[in-house]
């Protein structure tokens, strides 16, 4: 009786695999997409992260006023404070002088073959980079 009954299962999972490489499987019909209409809701934007405006009214991070003040300077329809132009002569001046060194670097190079001004170094005895101190 099992026997039989396994003989039959068998045969009818036979039977299925056989049908089922026989006829091809077809997939259902693709719904079509909705259609998106000209006119929508969506708005453009790009992100800045740091962005902070025009910045009209600020020069060199100082922030200028409309009005006259005393101790400012008038540039671009605002008054800033002298700080904001001070910085920019400072540092143009110190780029306009002349190379600092002189004597110093005239005693390391009299005394040093391999000296270099540029990080005031020589190489020493061992082959290792050691920065020159003068009397000067």
């Amino acid at each position: 009786m099992t026997t039989l009954r396994l003989r039959l299962a068998t045969a009818a999972a036979a039977v299925t695999l056989a049908i089922s490489g026989i006829i091809p499987a077809q997939a259902g019909p693709m719904p079509a997409p909705p259609v998106i209409s000209s006119q929508s809701d969506v708005t453009n934007v790009q992100y800045h992260r740091h962005w902070r405006g025009d910045r009209h009214g600020y020069y060199r991070g100082h922030r200028g006023y409309r009005e006259r003040r005393p101790g400012y300077r008038y540039h671009n329809g605002f008054w800033f404070p002298l700080a904001a132009f001070g910085a920019g002569a400072i540092i143009g001046g110190a780029m306009a002088a002349p190379p600092r060194g002189g004597s110093h670097v005239a005693w390391c190079e009299n005394r040093y073959r391999t000296y270099r001004a540029s990080d005031n170094t020589y190489v020493a005895s061992g082959g290792v980079r050691r920065s020159c101190v003068s009397p000067y």
